[in-house]
């Protein structure tokens, strides 16, 4: 372990030299950023992320050198720096606001251009407080559906600065932004949260591609044979289709078994009082929508089973924070929205214990801890405990 620590340091000082060599890597800048954004969630303060790319390949590794060290004099001491590849930085800026990271943009762009540096710069600022649950966009507008998901992350990419011209000397580049105030958006495949192993993200994704291919095979025919009685019992379509807020923010549409009436989303408005959850998640117990058919269904937990083909087009996984509905996860504090780390799963810590967490916020406890404790074993766990939960009649609250 420490033989390779002083390898891959050496290696780093051959290319770029001993002071910059101490430039964070990649995974503990990765560690420093997840360390930061659960701080500032906590105490609601925003934070900015400034990725530096050296563009050409002509005396690149002069032109690295050049760029690292007008970042370290341009910079505060606080300010992480890390090689996040070959010549890419990334600045993390602590205690940081949009204005604030636009500035220290501006202030290094300037830098780049006196220096004859060609660089292509992109800014992203992460406010716990930027978007609320009045924030309405998302779901309902097809571009954001299709490219974009719902964060407090805004992106202010493409700041390219190229040797300036007569014309352009002193002239930064052309900021362009993604997202407004309220509700900051951004590209989700390229949104930095937590560093999640590789390793086992990759085996996780396996286990969910074999275990609901398996699923879809071996239980069509009870998904079939529910569907029809479905049909038959009210005439309406047996699948039920939800926009839920999945990873990073990205909304996907859930399907379901239809356990209730036809008209069951318009009538919750009339019901919301009636919610015996806190917090924004809507729960009410005997609720008068469900049809006979759907609470055989809810019981035994079939109703889930179609969410085996969200599993497989990688929306979902096995095993995961439950999706919430659109609204009600924007409506969800700060801190919560750390569960949106992971794919959303169709059963989780709290799909097995849920008869004994009363608060909405031990919910969400039991979904961060699963970010920490996820693997291969731990969802071959939780998924026989969930085996278990339609035996004892516990599939519906």
């Amino acid at each position: 372990m420490l033989g390779a620590l002083i390898d891959d340091l050496r290696q780093r000082v051959s290319t770029i030299g001993v002071r910059d060599a101490l430039l964070l890597s990649e995974t503990h800048f990765n560690r420093e950023l997840a360390r930061e954004r659960i701080r500032a969630t906590r105490r609601s303060i925003p934070f900015c992320i400034i990725t530096v790319k050296l563009i050409g390949n002509r005396q690149r590794r002069a032109q690295l050198r050049k760029m690292l060290r007008l970042l370290h004099r341009n910079l505060r001491m606080t300010d992480q720096k890390g090689m996040l590849s070959q010549g890419v930085v990334g600045i993390l800026l602590v205690d940081t606001s949009e204005m604030g990271g636009r500035s220290a943009m501006d202030r290094l762009a300037g830098v780049m251009q006196t220096n004859h540096l060609h660089v292509e710069m992109d800014l992203k600022v992460h406010d716990p407080d930027g978007f609320g649950p009045q924030d309405q966009s998302g779901p309902n507008d097809q571009q954001s559906r299709i490219d974009v998901g719902r964060s407090p992350w805004q992106s202010t990419p493409h700041h390219r600065v190229d040797e300036p011209t007569h014309q352009e000397a002193g002239i930064s580049g052309e900021l362009t932004v993604s997202g407004g105030p309220a509700a900051m958006a951004m590209i989700a495949s390229e949104e930095p949260m937590m560093d999640l192993p590789r390793l086992r993200m990759f085996s996780k994704r396996a286990f969910d591609v074999v275990g609901a291919s398996v699923g879809l095979v071996v239980l069509s025919p009870v998904i079939a044979a529910a569907m029809l009685k479905i049909r038959m019992d009210d005439g309406g379509s047996p699948l039920f289709k939800q926009t839920r807020e999945g990873m990073h923010g990205r909304p996907f549409t859930i399907y379901k078994l239809r356990t209730m009436v036809v008209d069951a989303e318009k009538r919750q408005a009339e019901l919301r009082h009636q919610s015996h959850r806190d917090g924004p998640a809507f729960k009410i117990k005997h609720d008068p929508r469900i049809t006979n058919v759907g609470r055989f269904l809810r019981r035994s937990c079939i109703d889930e089973l179609p969410q085996l083909w969200n599993v497989l087009k990688g929306d979902m996984s096995l095993v995961g924070p439950r999706p919430l509905p659109w609204q009600e996860s924007r409506a969800c504090a700060g801190w919560h929205r750390r569960r949106l780390d992971l794919r959303p799963g169709m059963t989780c810590y709290w799909q097995v214990n849920k008869a004994n967490i009363k608060s909405f916020d031990d919910w969400m406890r039991l979904d961060l801890r699963y970010l920490s404790t996820f693997g291969v074993v731990e969802d071959a766990r939780l998924i026989f405990q969930t085996i278990k939960v339609p035996i004892l009649g516990r599939g519906s609250e």
